[in-house]
């Protein structure tokens, strides 16, 4: 028979690397509604009723105004598509962009904000982008003599349900949101040297080239700002490498919160602790959520886990939870979490802990 544990688990097991987050769930509730309310300011100032923007997301104004407020991609989606509807121009995502300054952001902006160089902020705003509700992917490198940033076509974009104006209204949006970040950090004078765009001009070209700062070149392979890669050791206005390391942090604990509340980690991790003492394989799980062994290993991968993670962080919790709040031994503790024998849970406890169960008891 194995032996329960006295308390639950923790939420979460231990934390691990935060590279190659994916972006959330469409219904993960997570996000301040911060781009929700610029888009509904824009709308409004346009003539539109804030009610009819937010038609179907289940929010009203005073909601918006809420600290405790938290939304789903879904919810911020659904608020694009209407503001699409409603909005006479096509460059609404231009407007709505120009409002999203790094201060909206909370810790994620603030991070920005104190980089020590150019580099270090564009790194910062990639590494921890699931914090400011991403609309699209984003990366950047650099290349000879530029950094490119690079923004998703339509085509590359896991969406497949978008209508060309809603892509591009987010597009705008995200673009001129970066564009406007870059500057609150950097500087006014701070605008990309131009801008490579997918697909031909759209009406509001003209405003665009306004909004970006820069020559604009359209019907090209892909969506891409150029920076100067001679600016990437400039330093930002508020830099500070004290503050812009605790801050960091901050944002490593909080991505890493989403990483447990969100996506196919969260699943797994469910599974593996529905009957603690009989752990599902991989492919179990897979054939439990539907879908192929391989299909679940690269979903984990592209959220930054692995099944053998997962694993190892579950048993790891099952062990010290043992260990203070019962009197079995190594040998049934060993048992219990799975191992062949006690020596093999030793040596494991040891690399999760860097102490021997003896040592974590005393």
């Amino acid at each position: 028979m194995i032996p329960t544990p006295a308390t639950a688990l923790p939420h979460r097991p231990p934390a691990s690397s935060i590279e190659g987050a994916a972006p959330i769930e469409r219904g993960e509730k997570v996000h301040a509604p911060i781009k929700i309310a610029a888009i509904v300011k824009v709308m409004v100032e346009s003539g539109a009723r804030a009610e009819d923007v937010l038609v179907g997301t289940g929010l009203d104004v005073n909601a918006l105004g809420d600290p405790d407020t938290r939304t789903s991609f879904g919810q911020f989606l659904t608020a694009a598509r209407n503001a699409v509807r409603l909005y006479g121009g096509s460059d609404g995502g231009l407007r709505v962009g120009q409002r999203l300054h790094a201060s909206s952001y909370g810790m994620y902006g603030y991070a920005l904000l104190c980089s020590e160089t150019m580099r270090h902020a564009f790194d910062t705003g990639v590494r921890y982008h699931r914090l400011a509700n991403p609309t699209m992917p984003i990366r950047w490198r650099c290349d000879g003599d530029m950094a490119k940033w690079f923004f998703p076509t339509i085509d590359e974009l896991v969406l497949r349900d978008l209508s060309p104006e809603l892509h591009r209204f987010l597009f705008d949006l995200q673009v001129t949101a970066h564009i406007t970040i870059t500057k609150d950090v950097m500087g006014a004078w701070c605008v990309p040297a131009k801008a490579l765009i997918a697909g031909p001009a759209p009406p509001h070209a003209s405003h665009m080239a306004q909004v970006f700062g820069c020559p604009l070149e359209f019907d090209q392979p892909g969506n891409e700002l150029h920076y100067p890669a001679d600016w990437l050791d400039r330093a930002p206005q508020l830099a500070n490498a004290m503050t812009a390391t605790q801050v960091s942090r901050s944002c490593a604990r909080l991505l890493e919160e989403f990483k447990w509340q969100c996506g196919i980690t969260r699943r797994v991790y469910e599974e593996l602790t529905r009957t603690p003492g009989r752990f599902p394989d991989l492919d179990t799980i897979a054939a439990t959520l539907c879908m192929t062994s391989r299909t679940l290993r690269r979903k984990l991968e592209a959220e930054g886990s692995s099944y053998v993670e997962l694993l190892d962080g579950v048993r790891r919790a099952l062990a010290i939870d043992y260990l203070r709040s019962s009197i079995l031994k190594s040998d049934d503790i060993a048992a219990a979490l799975g191992f062949s024998d006690a020596a093999s849970f030793r040596r494991a406890f040891k690399r999760w802990t860097g102490k021997t169960p003896n040592e974590y008891r005393a």
